[in-house]
């Protein structure tokens, strides 16, 4: 058994010292090789080399460039796709609302396809910002669209939701558009009373007689 071992040993150190004479061989060549090549014919190879590696990154530019235009292109299929099932559900409540001549069945068929957008919304990582009334305006997630003196609410808050908002992650889509309280109509009046009061009295304007 030890007079095996040591065969193949010696078969594999043959073999390793094969492989290390090819290497160098093909070494040498490949420096003869160069050796054997005249300034001008390493100059003419170097620069057929560069011009190959310059189409190689105009061809991997190019490949990059087609896939985001692909990308761009179809960014929104799986959305439309989802949608699509959207308008299945709604052309479902019109046909339901005319075969039973009825509002309510109606309203239920439009609440489910309005449920089920909210879903897809949800699916997407959109979601409606939270505004209610009562709340305080927040410019940077609402967009006033009135202001209106109010007894119930106080100045700056919320009085009224016109449409509802949406926000895309940490992005707003679109503010909430609101009506903003003003305050109690008394205060406005007694500021504009100060303001009146606090006017200057024109010198040429003739005194009142009592």
């Amino acid at each position: 058994m030890t007079e095996e071992n040591e065969n193949l040993d010696e078969v594999l150190q043959d073999e390793s010292q094969l492989e290390q004479l090819l290497e160098e061989a093909a070494n040498s060549d490949e420096q003869e090789v160069v050796d054997e090549l005249t300034p001008e014919q390493q100059i003419a190879e170097l620069q057929d080399k560069n011009v190959r590696l310059l189409a190689e990154m105009d061809n991997v530019r190019k490949r990059a460039m087609r896939d985001a235009s692909e990308s761009r292109k179809y960014a929104a299929m799986p959305l439309i796709t989802d949608l699509l099932s959207m308008t299945d559900n709604l052309q479902r409540a019109l046909d339901a609302a005319d075969a039973a001549d009825s509002v309510e069945s109606l309203k239920n068929g439009v609440d489910m396809v309005l449920q089920g957008i909210v879903q897809i919304f949800q699916k997407y990582s959109c979601q409606p910002i939270p505004t209610e009334v009562g709340q305080a305006f927040d410019m940077n997630l609402h967009e006033a669209v009135g202001m209106q003196p109010s007894e119930d609410h106080p100045a700056n808050s919320i009085m009224m939701v016109a449409s509802q908002g949406y926000e895309l992650y940490d992005r707003v889509l679109r503010p909430s558009q609101v009506i903003v309280s003003s305050g109690s109509p008394q205060s406005d009046s007694d500021s504009i009373d100060a303001e009146s009061a606090n006017d200057p009295v024109d010198a040429d304007e003739p005194a009142t007689e009592e």
